[in-house]
């Protein structure tokens, strides 16, 4: 602590026995850092230099008291290093009683909720540390993570809106550039990631991110581009080589097969090395080297399931068990929205981002990206839950209900036109169908289901930037769609008039019959734009969008049988 940079100037200042303007200096120091305990250590020696004696016993004294409490603040900080967030809760509350509202303090409870996944905490006491403490830039970059990171992206770009972008740090900058994505500002989210390039700040990653907003909006060409760009700035970025792959149409150069294979070979960051498996076992699908691109899907789902541990949860059981006719029932009514919601749900690369597709086609529907508003909502009580029912729904009251229903809707408000109709595509809200019917009782739900093969097999093949760790083995991935059919068959005992199950095979061959099922369920007239769908100019988050941009096809109906001879335990597990 002796040589911090802040004290630079007042040492310089004692080393020559200029005490007095030392003492000026040290003064402003402890009354805008008190926390730095050398400075009062140095005030008290130069108090005594000048023979002020009862300034220098002051100093001393809160010397040894902010030495002591920058101890026991070190002390949580190693407990919450161990994992212990008993104890780092503990001490840092026996702190805050003795210095109300000290930053630091209140950094390290946000910290510890974060590790945690305490994310309502998380933002809580980010949010009153901020504005406790405003000026601290600290402060500052945790409350905007803690935005960030409880995805409350509006918040977060109206707090960047009252700074000057030139005093925000580079990486809170690129969480606003990833926020503006969130709120389809693509323009405003592109340009941001280029000045970011161009100031050298992970210049490749920056490349990468523009790449997608390219894909996103629709843009290949020019989205291959910047991801070539992104391997110039750093050979070893495997994601734009997976992101390459995911484009579908791209086709890989052998030169650029070579590149990658060497590339892996050098890695010793286990992400990217998986990237660049599922990146080569996308290379030779290309070139009907099935063997060969099983090998690599194998190898990168062998390294994502060595890291990221699949537990499977109870949630599904316990909706089954406690989530019954007589409790539903019971249930305080919420007020119907006045606009129509209808969620569409599955399992991830069943063809939900199609029928997506198809209703944002039509005159009336708005959609969006996939949204995990509902999900933060469910996460949000299951925290606060103490009995065994989800999200402790048997004792929530209709203005509790209202007021989460009334979170969701400000959620969507800035993605919303004035059109009747909302489309919230997200595959994982199958799980939380309990919840969005008690949120929105005139809810309807598209269930897309696909041939279990073909969507085991899609999953297997597909990496993902997060969450869906159980599709990284073939136990993990049988298990978790045989439950995801189980809850699906009980949500629809539930809710009988409000779920239409779709299969994704009857779209494609029979799209006709499909889209009258589908507008009928949605009390919409059939439009001719629906059938032209892969015209209708949208952006497309998921990995999906190549596709949907096509006119309809049935070649990837049967794409798993070119595995079959691979793909003998998972369709054990699977029957």
């Amino acid at each position: 602590m002796i040589n911090e940079p802040i004290l630079k100037e007042a040492l310089a200042l004692i080393s020559t026995k200029k005490y007095k303007l030392a003492i000026s200096e040290l003064v402003k120091i402890t009354s805008q850092y008190p926390e730095i305990e050398q400075a009062w250590f140095h005030l008290s020696k130069c108090y005594k230099e000048i023979g002020e004696l009862k300034k220098q016993t002051a100093a001393y004294d809160q010397f040894e008291m902010i030495a002591w409490f920058n101890e026991q603040l070190s002390c949580a900080k190693k407990d919450l290093l161990l994992g212990d967030f008993h104890n780092t809760q503990l001490k840092i509350q026996k702190l805050l009683k003795l210095v109300p509202n000290e930053k630091r303090c209140l950094l390290l409870l946000s910290k510890a909720a974060f590790k945690a996944a305490d994310m309502h905490t998380f933002l809580n006491v980010s949010q009153y540390n901020y504005h406790c403490n405003p000026s601290s830039p600290a402060v500052v970059n945790c409350y905007f993570e803690a935005l960030f990171h409880t995805k409350h992206f509006n918040e977060f770009i109206e707090l960047a809106n009252k700074k000057d972008n030139k005093t925000l740090p580079n990486h809170i900058i690129s969480l606003l550039a990833a926020c503006h994505v969130k709120q389809m500002n693509f323009d405003l989210a592109f340009n941001l990631y280029a000045d970011l390039e161009r100031k050298s700040f992970h210049p490749s990653t920056c490349l990468l991110r523009m790449g997608n907003i390219k894909k996103i909006i629709g843009e290949p060409t020019t989205a291959v581009q910047l991801y070539k760009k992104a391997l110039e700035k750093d050979k070893t970025n495997t994601e734009a080589y997976w992101n390459l792959a995911n484009l579908k149409t791209y086709k890989f150069s052998e030169s650029e097969i070579k590149n990658l294979q060497a590339s892996i070979c050098n890695l010793t960051n286990q992400n990217k090395k998986a990237l660049g498996q599922f990146a080569l076992g996308k290379a030779h699908e290309q070139q009907n080297n099935f063997y060969t691109a099983y090998k690599h899907y194998a190898a990168g789902n062998k390294i994502k399931n060595n890291h990221i541990k699949y537990t499977q949860s109870e949630f599904d059981y316990r909706c089954i068990k406690f989530l019954t006719k007589d409790l539903i029932n019971s249930l305080p009514r919420v007020k119907p929205s006045s606009i129509q919601l209808v969620f569409v749900v599955g399992m991830p690369r069943s063809g939900s981002t199609l029928v997506e597709q198809i209703l944002a086609s039509h005159s009336k529907v708005d959609t969006s990206y996939e949204l995990t508003e509902i999900i933060s909502i469910a996460s949000f009580l299951e925290q606060q839950n103490k009995s065994q029912v989800p999200y402790g729904l048997d004792s929530l009251s209709q203005q509790k209900l209202s007021k989460l229903s009334a979170r969701y809707l400000k959620f969507i408000e800035p993605l919303r036109t004035n059109k009747p109709i909302f489309v919230d595509k997200l595959p994982a809200n199958y799980q939380h169908i309990g919840l969005i019917m008690s949120l929105f009782p005139n809810a309807k739900i598209i269930d897309v289901r696909r041939d279990n093969r073909a969507t085991a097999w899609s999953l297997y093949k597909h990496i993902f930037s997060e969450g869906h760790a159980y599709t990284y083995s073939f136990e993990n991935l049988a298990t978790y769609i045989k439950k995801y059919y189980q809850l699906m068959d009980h949500w629809k005992q539930l809710y009988p008039n409000h779920i239409l199950t779709l299969e994704y095979e009857q779209v494609v061959e029979g799209f006709d019959s499909a889209l009258k099922k589908i507008t009928e369920f949605c009390a919409i007239e059939i439009e001719q734009s629906c059938y032209s769908f892969h015209a209708t100019k949208r952006p497309v988050l998921t990995p999906s969008s190549e596709q949907v941009r096509q006119p309809i096809y049935t070649s990837a109906l049967k794409e798993w049988e070119n595995y079959r001879p691979y793909l003998e335990p998972l369709m054990k597990l699977l029957n």
